[in-house]
């Protein structure tokens, strides 16, 4: 029997249950280079997951990103994503445990997180060691996508130099329906989405078509799913007849461009401001992801929220099966 998109969502890593082994994470998130060109990959190894990944997995991306810049053999990063999509972002049955909600089974004695414990994990984690590495990194970045472009991986595309797509690709980031307005880099957002564009899949909450995000200028182009590798491989190489020197000197005077036009303070709105979003009130009717999870099991949830909207709000119910019973964008 074929899964739903939802059911594959649902069945990622359960947190509280298993530790992850290095030797998971190092299959999660696959690197190698080109044999014969200045290229590195790196590439998002759960499709059976969507590419959700667990949240340690972050830090390796930042650390590989990290390798790739200082060596001297690679000019070129190019980030995707194995089977259906680009990714889904953070494994979502992660979601709150790594700051502290979950733990003690004694409802009466558990603590609500401090702020310190919300602030830290974000700082050092989600943006430290992932997200900031791949935005201040001096080689040329790509994102190859196809499929979901949602949360985490939104942020990578959000990072990176050039976003080349497919036309099914759809981007966002689920936290503004779980969290509210508030928990990302406004930087990023605004400066790649413009302020309108923005603010409407922020309030909406729905993702950003491909064709949409070209007309905007987030992705540089948008091919057939068929003809995408052979378009990357292509952008790839003709950044890479750039001298090493040329490129790592553009990219810091690039950067100290936009430290003026107000990176720096972008970035903390996403720590900071996650911190606010997950003390946040909740009113009676308004959705409540982490109990709706809790009672309800990951598939259902989401399933069940994407239904109170209309379709073109819908972050879910857009894929497509394969004859195989595999899935397909």
């Amino acid at each position: 029997m074929k899964k739903s998109e939802y059911e594959l969502l649902g069945e990622q890593w359960d947190a509280d249950a298993m530790e992850i082994d290095p030797a998971v994470l190092e299959r999660s998130v696959l690197y190698e280079k080109h044999p014969e060109k200045p290229i590195a990959y790196v590439t998002f190894n759960v499709p059976e997951r969507l590419n959700a990944l667990p949240i340690a997995s972050l830090e390796r991306i930042g650390d590989l990103v990290k390798e790739a810049e200082v060596d001297d053999d690679v000019k070129v990063i190019v980030f995707r994503g194995e089977g259906p999509c680009f990714g889904t972002g953070a494994d979502a049955s992660e979601l709150g445990h790594y700051i502290g909600y979950g733990k003690g089974k004694d409802r009466k004695t558990r603590r609500r997180p401090a702020q310190r414990q919300r602030m830290l994990p974000d700082r050092n984690l989600i943006f430290g060691a992932f997200t900031n590495p791949i935005a201040d990194c001096l080689k040329a970045t790509i994102s190859q996508v196809h499929g979901y472009c949602y949360g985490g991986h939104m942020q990578i595309a959000l990072a990176t130099d050039l976003v080349i797509a497919s036309p099914d690709a759809l981007f966002t980031h689920p936290a503004f329906r779980y969290l509210g307005a508030a928990p990302q880099d406004m930087y990023a957002w605004i400066e790649n989405l413009g302020l309108k564009k923005m603010k409407e899949i922020m309030l909406t909450m729905r993702p950003l078509e491909a064709s949409e995000a070209e007309q905007i200028g987030f992705v540089n182009k948008v091919v057939p799913r068929e003809d995408l590798d052979r378009w990357v491989d292509d952008y790839a190489t003709a950044i890479t007849m750039m001298p090493l020197d040329g490129i790592m000197m553009g990219k810091a005077m690039m950067q100290m461009v936009m430290e003026a036009r107000g990176k720096g303070v972008g970035e903390m709105t996403g720590w900071v401001g996650h911190g606010w979003a997950t003390n946040l009130v909740l009113e009676e009717g308004e959705f409540n992801f982490l109990r709706e999870r809790r009672d309800k099991g990951l598939a259902r949830t989401l399933r069940e929220r994407d239904e109170a909207v209309a379709p073109f709000f819908r972050l879910g119910g857009r894929m497509k099966r394969t004859d195989s019973g595999g899935s397909s964008t």
